[in-house]
């Protein structure tokens, strides 16, 4: 009975978990909403932005005036995306993604 009770918690486990990782991976917006959010209530000037991580590897002009700051080697486990994006507009930072 307790050994089918364990079976019967862990298959529900995966398949929680297996839903929602696929919902998250479906939704591409997930991590944006959070970091757009993480910004509008912790503010970062393009200034803080350079002086707590450097120098930017490229710069690249969007659209309505925003710029994508690239911060290449971000994370220094290589099973992680390596590459950090902080979106700017009108000189602070308002989403930040990591991205291969």
């Amino acid at each position: 009975m307790k050994k089918k009770l364990i079976v019967a918690c862990m298959v529900s486990a995966v398949l929680l978990l297996g839903g929602i990782s696929t919902s998250l991976a479906g939704s591409g917006s997930f991590m944006n909403c959070w970091s757009e959010s993480y910004f509008q209530d912790h503010p970062m000037s393009v200034q803080q932005l350079t002086e707590k991580y450097g120098q930017p590897a490229k710069i690249i002009d969007m659209k309505d005036g925003q710029q994508d700051y690239v911060y290449k080697k971000f994370e220094s486990n290589s099973m992680l995306p390596s590459t950090r994006h902080f979106i700017i507009k009108d000189g602070k930072v308002i989403k930040s993604f990591l991205k291969d």
